[in-house]
């Protein structure tokens, strides 16, 4: 498969935070108080569209399950939260959603659970952001021996003007203390990430080998100018990594660390580029157990090396 866009070396180093921490969403409603009560909402995906900022996020209710939810903003700093926006029928888990216009609509890719934790992707389209047509998995386990065939989930998308690109996060097997008493075990298991391209978002041609390894997930894939920037979680905080090309990719270390908002690290971070403004939202993570979060931000001082101003996306035809 020939590399996403032209690549450019480019030496990238990050230079700090800018402002500290900030917590912007830790409101707790039926739907994001967790079976614990103490709140679970993590996940968060922006995009500016048709003039507001829209988050949506992942809430985990007082039942257990996950299902999406919708904040708005005119500045990207001050949100209000709208509610429950996504939770189809008959799913244990809906989450992690990935948000793109193309060609004046929605795509919104997201971690479907039918059951348990065997994860696939899924699609749902809409006009507005409020009301989704649900088109359910659109891209599932490889077969077994890949590295992939257990579960894949938490997508980043992006849409050049012709083709979707689709990153994800995918295992063989869970580690000996998972809860899942009917998956595959190892004391060696590990997470991956892996690359898909389509047409449609609808079918899907996947690159059979992962682009980066190094037990990574929970990632956003970002353009800036020729460079490619992903961000991971981590317990340590949001560690990054760079490409030339979106497939061939570099571990950069720590990008921003966890503090005392977020003593047990950093779910699924986010970065929003804004012209100059570089803003990580990540879920803030309050337990050990990765089950009590909230949704905080910090605004990073870009690196000196990189263009500033992200490679504008163009039209679909």
């Amino acid at each position: 498969m020939s590399p996403v866009f032209p690549a450019l070396c480019l030496a990238l180093s990050f230079a700090g935070t800018i402002h500290a921490d900030e917590r912007v969403i830790s409101s707790f409603a039926e739907s994001t108080a967790a079976p614990h009560g103490r709140g679970n909402l993590y996940a968060p995906e922006i995009l500016k569209h048709r003039g507001e900022f829209l988050m949506f996020f992942g809430g985990q209710g007082k039942d257990g399950h996950d299902r999406i939810h919708l904040a708005t903003s005119k500045d990207g700093e001050d949100w209000k939260q709208a509610g429950v926006v996504f939770a189809p029928e008959g799913v244990n888990h809906v989450n992690d959603p990935s948000v793109i216009a193309v060609a004046g609509g929605l795509f919104m890719f997201y971690t479907l659970a039918g059951s348990g934790v065997t994860d696939a992707i899924g699609l749902a389209t809409s006009a507005d952001g409020r009301i989704w047509n649900d088109r359910g998995a659109v891209f599932s386990a490889s077969p077994a021996p890949a590295w992939d065939s257990l579960l894949v989930g938490r997508p980043s998308v992006s849409h050049d003007g012709e083709r979707f690109h689709l990153w994800y996060d995918g295992r063989k097997d869970l580690p000996p203390s998972a809860p899942d008493r009917d998956a595959p075990k190892s004391d060696s298991s590990r997470r991956f990430v892996g690359y898909a391209t389509s047409t449609d978002g609808l079918k899907w041609e996947r690159r059979q080998e992962p682009v980066f390894g190094d037990d990574a997930g929970g990632i956003h894939v970002s353009r800036v100018g020729e460079v490619f920037v992903m961000v991971i979680e981590s317990r340590d905080g949001t560690r990054w990594a760079s490409s030339k090309d979106g497939i061939g990719w570099k571990g950069e270390g720590l990008l921003h660390p966890k503090d005392d908002e977020s003593p047990h690290g950093h779910v699924t971070p986010f970065l929003l580029i804004d012209g100059k403004s570089w803003r990580l939202f990540y879920g803030a993570a309050r337990a050990e157990t990765w089950d009590q979060n909230s949704i905080s931000s910090a605004v990073l001082k870009p690196p000196a090396t990189l263009a500033l101003n992200p490679v504008p996306e163009r039209r679909s035809r």
